[in-house]
């Protein structure tokens, strides 16, 4: 037996079919008024989706977003009732809509600008247009994991920093910014990131870069070690181990002078056994130098378009890659290590991992391979006596750790008042 609610609905679908979805529309709005913004909500973002999919030409396919609408209000007039699988999908879809509308915002957006970099603009001009630029992404959050249709918002903010390094803006505060937007955007899929343009940025870039994010005292270097992910190919321009790896001098001096670690603490945990619970025996610097010697012979292979597995023997290094790895010793405060050294803490680690029931025969014979590498490579400093570092060394060591904690290298050394010779040991400019 129908009951006469059920009566009126067949009554309202036969007489007026045309109108039957207002209807049920408004009734649920008077029986459920705390879904009546979501409802109207979403209703007003599916109609926005549309009208933009077709002003930019974009496929967005939101019919059957339309038809969910529809029969949710039907359901809502006849029912009276919504289950919690209804609602969940309610709320999803209208997030997945908001995300979509600020990207198809920002995009606006980004197209609009682009069009006013085409003019020539002065550096004031440049800054106002890039201010209201980070001002609208605070404000409307976009996602920085980027699909493939929305990967043209990283290729403008990683242009962005061009043009301020062209225009010589001198607004650290806002350089910083677009620095972490590039290096905070990814992207899904990997292959996604082969089409991606990368900007080329000119030669005093990596200075420009490194002036500001000192001043903001952003520590940039930690700040890309947490994102491997980034799109920002540039952002392996601020690893001192990259640098020595494809023995680029200038670079590794650079980032030296501004107090970068030649290892970060997540490069100098891979360099270890992987067992925390098992004591390190080989220490920091002579893995720090193992890891070095792998780095250097990995880019050489792959410059020689060789596999390792048929040349465990190579252990050259060019040149340049030489004069890199022996200036770092101007800012390591730790004595070089010997070839015998090294030889002692690669067997001490492999007794004590076989005490404690682990082989690792593999991880010994490359160690021991690299330690020949070294001795081979940098035979004058491998093979020299062990000696303590020097006092006055200890001292440059100790005045510019002092000065990093500040984020005032390396401009605080010049601040000092110290006679000129003296500014240029502690600037590693000296031996």
């Amino acid at each position: 037996m129908y009951s006469s609610y059920r009566d009126s609905c067949c009554f309202i679908r036969a007489m007026n079919i045309v109108d039957y979805e207002k209807k049920s529309r408004d009734s649920s709005f008077r029986s459920f008024p705390n879904l009546k913004w979501h409802l109207i909500s979403l209703e007003t973002l599916i109609k926005e989706m549309k009208w933009r999919s077709d002003v930019n030409a974009v496929e967005c396919d939101t019919y059957y977003l339309f038809q969910f609408l529809k029969r949710l209000q039907t359901l809502l007039f006849e029912k009276g009732i919504v289950s919690s699988k209804t609602a969940i999908r309610c709320l999803y879809l209208k997030r997945k809509l908001l995300i979509i509308l600020k990207a198809s915002l920002i995009n606006e957006y980004i197209d609009f600008l682009e069009t006013k970099l085409k003019t020539p603009l002065k550096s004031s001009e440049l800054e106002v247009f890039i201010k209201k630029f980070v001002t609208v992404c605070n404000v409307q959050q976009p996602q920085t994991e980027l699909i493939a249709e929305s990967v043209h918002q990283y290729e403008f903010i990683a242009e962005l920093l061009n043009h301020c390094y062209k225009a010589d803006v001198q607004d650290s505060q806002l350089v910083t910014s677009l620095v972490k937007m590039a290096i905070d955007r990814h992207v899904i899929k990997l292959s996604c990131s082969r089409t991606i343009k990368q900007p080329s940025y000119p030669q005093g870039f990596l200075k420009y870069i490194l002036e500001h994010v000192t001043r903001e005292k952003f520590d940039i270097e930690t700040y890309c070690n947490d994102h491997p992910q980034t799109l920002w190919e540039y952002s392996k321009n601020f690893s001192v181990l990259k640098a020595i790896s494809i023995g680029n001098l200038d670079r590794t001096v650079t980032l030296l002078k501004y107090g970068f670690e030649v290892l970060t603490e997540q490069e100098m945990r891979r360099c270890g056994h992987g067992f925390p619970l098992t004591e390190e025996v080989i220490t920091r610097t002579h893995r720090m130098t193992l890891r070095l010697m792998s780095s250097i012979r990995s880019i050489n292979l792959l410059i020689l378009k060789s596999l390792p597995i048929y040349n465990k023997g190579l252990s050259t290094a060019s040149n340049d890659q030489k004069d890199c790895f022996q200036f770092i010793w101007r800012a390591i405060p730790d004595p070089i290590p010997t070839c015998a050294e090294l030889e002692s803490s690669i067997a001490n680690e492999y007794s004590l991992l076989a005490q404690n029931g682990v082989l690792r025969p593999k991880r010994f014979c490359e160690n021991t391979d690299l330690c020949i590498m070294y001795k081979k490579c940098i035979t004058n400093l491998a093979c020299v006596t062990k000696e303590p570092r020097s006092l006055k060394h200890l001292s440059r060591c100790a005045v510019r750790k002092s000065l990093k904690e500040c984020y005032n290298l390396p401009h605080g050394i010049f601040q000092l008042g110290l006679p000129e010779t003296l500014e240029q040991y502690l600037d590693l400019e000296m031996e």
